[in-house]
């Protein structure tokens, strides 16, 4: 008899996807409406219940990208929704991290307060500690996505020790799991994962062939414990029951 040490990520309780780029024809996310719903029926196949749509809001790559723009879209697509889904969404975004990030506009907050940032995955913006800071100080929680992937940091390892203390908070990306990103990413992650750093984690789908991907990804059992935490924290910051 075989006993398996690891389990697929499938088989974890992802019941709230708070970082996804399903809103067709925004971004380099998902294109087409049918595209679309058939990851959301996958979803639903899946037990997931809350999606949080969170398209790139970087003005260099997506001039169109607005909170107003966004805001249209995003009501267009869930009102004509066919009636077989049932999944709850919502609208966020994915804040590229740079000096146009500025806290006088409303912006698309995830759960209350919280403000999902990204930052290049070539340098350190200069000034992301002042716009952390800039978000602590209004009021919001600045939420870095997939710190993971920022591999120019892997010899920098303090760098997020320093994000921390500025209550930045971070959100693991489940694909990274796969090591996708190379051995840096990892040494990261793994930095990551032993001092408790990740709060929450997410899909970033942006096909469904990346979805299916990070479906068939096996963690130990241990690990999967710390991510199974991280699922539930998505549901408390969505305020769900």
């Amino acid at each position: 008899m075989t006993i398996r040490k690891s389990i697929k990520l499938q088989y974890l309780p992802f019941i709230c996807d708070i970082h996804s780029h399903i809103l067709p024809g925004v971004d380099d996310g998902f294109q087409s409406e049918q595209d679309a719903l058939k990851i959301l029926r996958q979803y639903q196949d899946d037990g997931i219940k809350h999606v949080v749509l969170s398209p790139h809001v970087d003005p260099g790559m997506y001039p169109k990208n607005n909170e107003t723009y966004l805001t249209n879209r995003f009501h267009s697509f869930i009102e004509n929704l066919p009636e077989d889904i049932h999944l709850k969404m919502y609208l966020s975004a994915e804040y590229m991290c740079d000096e146009q990030l500025q806290t006088n506009r409303q912006l698309l907050f995830l759960g209350e307060t919280g403000v999902l940032i990204e930052m290049s995955y070539f340098y350190q913006y200069p000034y992301v500690k002042e716009t952390i800071f800039a978000l602590v100080n209004a009021g919001y929680q600045p939420i870095l996505a997939h710190p993971e992937r920022y591999i120019y940091l892997s010899k920098k390892l303090d760098a997020f020790d320093k994000f921390i203390d500025m209550e930045c908070l971070f959100q693991l990306n489940l694909i990274s799991l796969s090591g996708i990103y190379g051995p840096r990413s990892k040494i990261i992650m793994h930095y990551l994962f032993r001092h408790n750093m990740y709060s929450y984690t997410g899909s970033d789908v942006h096909s469904l062939r990346q979805y299916q991907r990070i479906r068939d990804i096996r963690v130990s059992y241990k690990l999967a414990a710390k991510i199974e935490e991280l699922m539930n924290n998505n549901k408390q910051l969505l305020s769900l029951q």
